[in-house]
């Protein structure tokens, strides 16, 4: 019974999403990045959630097809997520001021565009 109910409790934690942890905070005198976070609405992995991170801190738990987003200070950052087995970062630079589209697969592919550029 007691394996049946932490087998049924991590299951569930697979279909959380949301917040995770706090985002690094605004310290910069120059105007912050703001990111887009999609997740892609591709069926590999659809039922569990995708926890992105950054510099190796998760802070949000995205499910199939959904986005979020947030302001960041320009710089370097390790962006990443967790999928499964699939444990995917890539190293990112952002600008002051530049409003950017961060789009996440589910096999380790990470996106990162302007969305200027995007129109």
């Amino acid at each position: 019974m007691l394996l049946l109910a932490a087998s049924l409790a991590t299951g569930l934690a697979g279909c959380a999403s949301g917040r995770m942890g706090p985002l690094p905070p605004l310290t910069s005198s120059e105007p912050a990045a703001s990111v887009i976070v999609q997740r892609s609405k591709s069926l590999w992995g659809a039922p569990a959630s995708m926890l992105f991170s950054i510099d190796d801190r998760r802070v949000y738990a995205l499910r199939w097809g959904q986005q979020f987003s947030f302001l960041i200070d320009p710089g370097e950052y390790r962006f990443g997520y967790d999928l499964g087995f699939n444990n995917c970062q890539q190293r990112v630079i952002l600008d002051p001021g530049v409003h950017y589209v961060l789009r996440l697969t589910p096999v380790c592919q990470i996106d990162l565009m302007r969305y200027s550029e995007m129109r």
